[in-house]
C-alpha cells in the first residue's frame, strides 16, 4: 500500500476544500461557522461528520487491521485541516497572507508567541499528530500485533 499516496492525495483534497470555502465565504471570513444547520455550525458538520466517514472508507475496507493506514488518514486530516484553514487565506482575494492574524481574522482563537501569531488550533493539530504519528506510524508492528492479540480472544 502506497501510504505517501494516500496522505498526498489526502492532503490534496483538504487545499482543495479552500477553493470551496473561498467561493462560498467569499469576502467574510468564517461564515461556514455561522451557518447553521440543525443548530450545528457548517464547519462542524464538514470536518467533524462529513470527512471522517470519507475517510472511513479504506479502513472498512481494509478492516481497521492496518495501523500504518489508520495513521496516514488520521494525520493527514490532523495536518489537512491546518493546511485548508492556511490556503483560505492564501487563496482568499479578499485577505491574502498579510491578514493572517488575529487583528483580520477574529472568528479564530490566536496564540501570540511574541514574534508572530497562530491559529490556536494549528499547535492542538500539531500535537495530536506528532502523537498519533509515534503511536500509530512509527509504531504499527507494536500496535498491529496488540490489534490482532486483542481481537483474537
Amino acid at each position: 500500500m502506497n501510504y505517501r499516496l494516500i496522505f498526498l492525495v489526502e492532503i490534496l483534497a483538504f487545499i482543495s476544500m479552500s477553493f470551496m470555502a473561498v467561493a462560498m465565504e467569499g469576502p467574510t471570513g468564517g461564515l461556514f461557522g455561522k451557518n447553521m444547520i440543525y443548530g450545528i455550525s457548517a464547519d462542524l458538520w464538514i470536518f467533524s461528520v462529513m470527512v471522517p466517514l470519507f475517510l472511513l472508507i479504506p479502513l472498512i475496507v481494509q478492516g481497521f487491521k492496518d495501523s500504518k493506514l489508520f495513521g496516514t488518514l488520521l494525520v493527514g486530516y490532523l495536518i489537512g485541516t491546518i493546511l485548508e484553514d492556511f490556503f483560505w487565506f492564501i487563496i482568499n482575494p479578499n485577505f491574502g497572507i498579510l491578514k493572517f492574524n488575529s487583528n483580520y481574522a477574529t472568528w479564530i482563537v490566536w496564540v501570540n508567541l511574541g514574534l508572530f501569531e497562530i491559529p490556536r488550533f494549528y499547535i492542538i493539530n500539531l500535537f495530536f499528530t506528532f502523537f498519533v504519528w509515534f503511536v500509530f506510524i512509527k509504531n504499527e508492528r507494536k500496535v498491529n500485533s496488540f490489534v490482532k492479540n486483542f481481537l483474537s480472544k
